[in-house]
């Protein structure tokens, strides 16, 4: 089982729950794959536990009715509903009876959010304003925290190392690290002149020693994790800017695009997204990002929804890259750890456009990174390239409808899916062009 995230609040009103059902199933290569957008989470299901859940009513019956009904054995009968009842799947009734739990819940972080103060005892270390796709959005970094004599309180916002623990990487150093790493990560589409551009929304990270609290209008997330305020800045960003169409898939990955359009390039941190993002620029493909890449459709087709952040160079690529990007050597790290790097910002000329067939999803990538190893290409089935997406991290937006999720899984079992292992920019750039341009690898 992998799981993945969707964004907590993506419409107009943080306490508006979308009419569709809690849960969205599609079948691809004889896997069941659930996504529950109330836990937040997406499971792939082997043929028995597919048959069970496809066999859950709405009203209450007995799990031995279900097991005779589903062909389940006693034993799988009972781990499906021990793990399914942890998840909050099913309720049982006082006779031991289950059945599927379709209602939606408050998620604890929303219900957190919703009950902290819109603004206390905070100091604004940092603010500027970003310009994507024709609209400007204000972003301010805080620190923060409880009451004035409390931990975290305006004494304490004084001195800074003392909730500085290095070892901790979601502590308040890392946290933030990771408020600095979006300043240099919206480097890449600073508003050239705010002063002329009224901000349509102001996004606010105010960072405190017991968490994040985000705050975007009527939207607020509170959380503890860094991964999790990093991703939702970024996802609310998107989805305040592109409304037509408006983002129904997220991904952690990297966007390129030629005249013959884009491809797209997941993978966990690590795999060599930024490098080859990088090398790429410099061979004329066209940049829509390296790290959140937002998928709408248009007439049925995937579109890439361009989100050019600087690229994060880590140390152990800067010397691949000076070559041909020698301004990096003057650039200053930022952040800590293994998200620690330097932003290299790719010209506004070189990004992809809302609009045009540049902009259009030719192909998805899978790559990785190994030292000395020659170049391989090895062909996914749509099942593998969703699995790779959940290790990758994706998410689907909370106002995407079954019609949009539908349209992302046919164009997951239309076009090309290839996972591919490299060592040398050069031939794996040349594989990326014949595939984009519809050739074989």
């Amino acid at each position: 089982m992998t799981d993945i995230a969707f964004p907590e609040t993506t419409g107009t009103d943080a306490g508006t729950r979308s009419a569709e059902p809690r849960f969205y199933f599609r079948v691809l290569d004889d896997v069941l794959f659930v996504f529950d957008k109330d836990r937040d989470m997406a499971h792939a299901l082997n043929a028995s536990a597919a048959r069970l859940f496809l066999t859950l009513p709405g009203a209450f019956l007995t799990p031995t009715a279900l097991g005779e009904a589903s062909g389940l054995g006693a034993q799988d009968l009972r781990d499906c509903l021990t793990a399914w009842e942890a998840f909050g799947w099913i309720e049982s009734d006082g006779a031991g009876q289950v059945r599927l739990r379709d209602a939606r819940t408050p998620r604890l972080d929303e219900a957190r959010a919703a009950g902290l103060a819109p603004a206390g005892d905070e100091r604004l270390i940092d603010s500027y304003q970003v310009r994507l796709a024709g609209s400007s959005v204000a972003f301010r970094l805080f620190i923060g925290g409880g009451g004035p004599d409390g931990p975290g309180g305006a004494a304490a916002l004084d001195d800074l190392s003392v909730f500085d623990d290095p070892s901790d990487p979601d502590g308040f150093a890392a946290r933030l690290a990771s408020g600095r790493r979006m300043v240099g990560f919206f480097g890449g589409f600073l508003d050239p002149a705010p002063e002329r551009h009224p901000p349509l929304a102001t996004i606010d990270l105010v960072v405190t020693p017991d968490g994040f609290l985000l705050r975007a209008g009527p939207r607020r997330l509170s959380t503890e994790k860094v991964a999790v305020a990093v991703g939702k800045v970024r996802l609310w960003l998107l989805d305040l800017v592109y409304r037509a169409p408006h983002p129904s898939v997220f991904v952690h990955g990297a966007a390129l695009a030629t005249t013959a359009g884009a491809v797209v390039m997941a993978g966990v941190s690590g795999a060599g997204k930024s490098t080859l993002s990088a090398y790429l620029v410099t061979r004329g493909w066209r940049f829509g990002t390296d790290d959140s890449l937002a998928l709408g459709f248009r007439d049925g087709e995937a579109v890439v929804l361009p989100c050019p952040g600087a690229i994060n160079v880590k140390p152990g690529s800067t010397p691949t890259l000076l070559p041909f990007h020698p301004q990096l050597a003057a650039l200053p790290l930022i952040g800590v750890g293994e998200k620690r790097g330097r932003y290299l910002p790719v010209p506004s000329e070189q990004h992809i456009g809302p609009g045009g067939g540049e902009n259009h999803v030719r192909c998805f990538i899978f790559p990785r990174f190994k030292a000395g190893s020659p170049t391989r290409v090895s062909a996914l089935s749509p099942a593998q390239a969703l699995l790779a997406l959940m290790e990758a991290e994706f998410d689907l937006a909370e106002e995407a409808d079954a019609a949009e999720f539908d349209a992302f899984f046919d164009t997951l079992e239309r076009l090309p899916r290839y996972a591919i292992v490299y060592s040398d920019l050069v031939e794996m750039e040349a594989v990326l062009r014949r595939l984009v341009a519809g050739q074989s690898a």
